[in-house]
């Protein structure tokens, strides 16, 4: 019999990665930020909304997702000198 070839794990583990540290932001904001009033203190904040503060959020466990899997790291760094000597810089050309 042969098998299926199910989803790769690495991209599993990057979901699951990102989606438990969304889900923490947000149970954060709720227990924290929100009972405790600490938006008051938060510019641009708004109760029960999404704001500037949750783009924030997601914006750095993207970042997060990337730069904790060296692999990832690897084709991300490949990709950008690919594309920066594209646009004519000398110092990311390949000789």
């Amino acid at each position: 019999m042969s098998q299926k070839p199910g989803p790769d794990p690495s991209v599993i583990l990057r979901v699951g990665f990102a989606l438990t540290l969304f889900n923490s932001w947000v149970l954060f904001e709720e227990t924290v930020v929100d009972r405790l009033g600490w938006w008051r203190y938060m510019p641009c904040y708004r109760v029960g909304h999404f704001c500037e503060w949750d783009v924030a959020a997601i914006l750095l466990i993207l970042t997060l997702s990337i730069v904790a899997f060296p692999d990832t790291r690897t084709r991300l760094a490949s990709f950008l000198r690919r594309v920066c000597g594209q646009l004519g810089c000398h110092a990311c050309s390949p000789a």
